[in-house]
C-alpha cells in the first residue's frame, strides 16, 4: 500500500486520482471522507486531509459543506491531462 519515500499525503493524493482515472471514483460522485481515508490506510486524520486539500487546490474534488468531498465534473481529463504532461516532460 503506502511504502515509498514519498509523503504519505502525496501518496493518499494519489491514490485518489487513480481512482478517478480508473472509474471506480466517477465524476460527480461522493468521495471518501479524510476520517473515512485514515481508517483505511491506517494513518493521522490531518495527514489525510492534506492530501484531500491537495485534490481540492488541483480543483480535482470540491468541498460541499455540511455533504462532504465530491469529484468535480471533468476531474478524469484533467488527471489524464496532467499525467500525459508529466509522463511526455519525463
Amino acid at each position: 500500500m503506502i511504502d515509498d519515500d514519498r509523503p504519505l499525503f502525496a501518496q493518499i493524493a494519489e491514490k485518489v486520482e487513480d481512482s478517478i482515472i480508473n472509474g471506480t471514483l466517477p465524476e460527480m460522485s461522493r468521495a471518501p471522507s479524510t476520517n473515512e481515508l485514515a481508517h483505511f490506510y491506517s494513518i493521522n486524520p490531518a495527514t489525510a486531509a492534506k492530501g484531500i486539500n491537495l485534490l481540492v487546490s488541483k480543483g480535482v474534488l470540491e468541498k460541499r459543506r455540511g455533504i462532504g468531498m465530491f469529484v468535480t465534473d471533468g476531474a478524469r481529463a484533467l488527471l489524464i491531462n496532467e499525467h500525459r504532461t508529466t509522463f511526455s516532460d519525463s
